[in-house]
């Protein structure tokens, strides 16, 4: 098996066994680890035939063309992280009798792979989520309905698209993978530590939760919270605590300072992000109610950005443009000096207090981290 540093925690490994004796697992930091029942193992190697670590390959070396776009349906656009084309095209996709998978909360606020098959339930795959998800068993789903001919959207992390595509092991023309522009993976458990600090501030449960509340503008998008007392949290993302640890590289899953899918070329049909440093590039769009960069990755992408074109406003860009607005296409974050402070101490502290420690560490908090450094070595 794959070493737990290297593993990306998509599940294919889970999917494929054949004696059901492996199954994710969070280890101590909150990420999901395939654990075996050696007692139940057969040894057939089944796992690591579909690990999209083990097994990656380089892409093939393709000209990408990048697109500007938004919904023309400003509701659509409103609801959404960016610019509207996940719905546009997951719409599509329903309409034609197919099902979207795609990252929604449970009644627990923890963050699962779903299958959506009417266009109504498509809101809960809407907007960015700002945590790992677990894909649980969706792999297996999505193949039995693809063997029944079904067209299939599945939308997630580069590595989760990789994921999928090995379990599969073959192209199905009736599947159609979306992967985004990714920064990194937060800790689940960093999460539910949060929300667990929000209830206590506000003497509530956490009804529903919004990574990407435009309603401050695209640019200054906001966390926003409700919660059962009717009670409301909004904060600009850059001063709500879980974004400040997200965005400054504090509670991401280990192989994200070394993503192996971060690439240009990728194997999924259509990549999508979105176009900041639009001023820059497209000076005109400056209603601030957002915009995505799209990267059509196959033919079968093209073929479905045709069939919903007449509903999105598109414009071509230079490749540099998009690129130089979206460096975590190519690039992996860093990995932030206080890391391994926050995950020692998650769970053991006030969240918000643990994240100034590590953003804003104290003369007393540098120093200890130090003395610890010693004693470690």
């Amino acid at each position: 098996m794959l070493p737990d540093i290297d593993c990306v925690g998509c599940g294919a490994c889970a999917n494929i066994c054949p004696e059901n004796c492996l199954n994710m697992i969070a280890d101590k930091d909150g990420f999901l680890h395939p654990k075996i029942d050696k007692n139940i193992c057969i040894n057939c190697q089944a796992c690591e035939k579909v690990c999209s670590v083990i097994n990656n390959k380089p892409k093939e070396n393709k000209a990408v063309q990048p697109y500007a776009v938004y919904s023309k349906n400003d509701n659509v656009r409103s609801s959404s992280s960016s610019g509207g084309l996940f719905y546009t095209i997951a719409k599509h996709i329903i309409k034609h009798g197919g099902i979207v998978y795609g990252a929604a909360f449970d009644e627990n606020l923890y963050l699962n792979h779903k299958g959506v098959e009417s266009i109504e339930d498509l809101y809960m795959l809407q907007g960015s989520k700002y945590v790992q998800c677990d894909t649980k068993f969706c792999f297996r789903e999505i193949k039995t309905h693809l063997d029944t001919q079904r067209p299939v959207l599945f939308c997630g992390t580069p590595c989760q698209v990789e994921g999928l595509l090995c379990y599969l092991k073959k192209p199905y023309e009736n599947l159609f993978t979306l992967d985004f522009i990714c920064h990194g993976v937060p800790s689940p458990k960093a999460w539910q530590e949060y929300i667990k600090h929000q209830e206590k501030t506000f003497s509530s449960k956490v009804r529903s939760a919004s990574f990407r509340d435009k309603s401050k503008g695209w640019s200054y998008f906001s966390s926003k919270l409700e919660f059962v007392n009717q009670k409301e949290y909004s904060n600009i993302h850059y001063n709500d605590v879980f974004m400040k640890a997200f965005l400054q590289n504090v509670s991401l899953r280990k192989t994200c300072y070394n993503c192996k899918f971060k690439t240009v070329n990728r194997n999924s049909d259509i990549t999508m992000g979105d176009l900041w440093g639009i001023k820059n590039i497209l000076p005109d769009i400056t209603d601030d109610k957002g915009v995505s960069v799209v990267f059509i990755q196959s033919e079968k992408g093209n073929r479905l950005f045709e069939q919903v074109n007449k509903e999105l406003w598109i414009q071509e860009i230079s490749f540099d443009s998009a690129i130089a607005s979206n460096s975590a296409m190519t690039k992996s974050v860093y990995e932030h000096n206080f890391r391994g402070y926050f995950f020692k101490n998650l769970g053991k502290q006030n969240f918000e207090r643990l994240v100034r420690d590590c953003l804003e560490p104290s003369y007393y908090v540098r120093l200890k981290r130090k003395l610890n450094n010693i004693l470690s070595k």
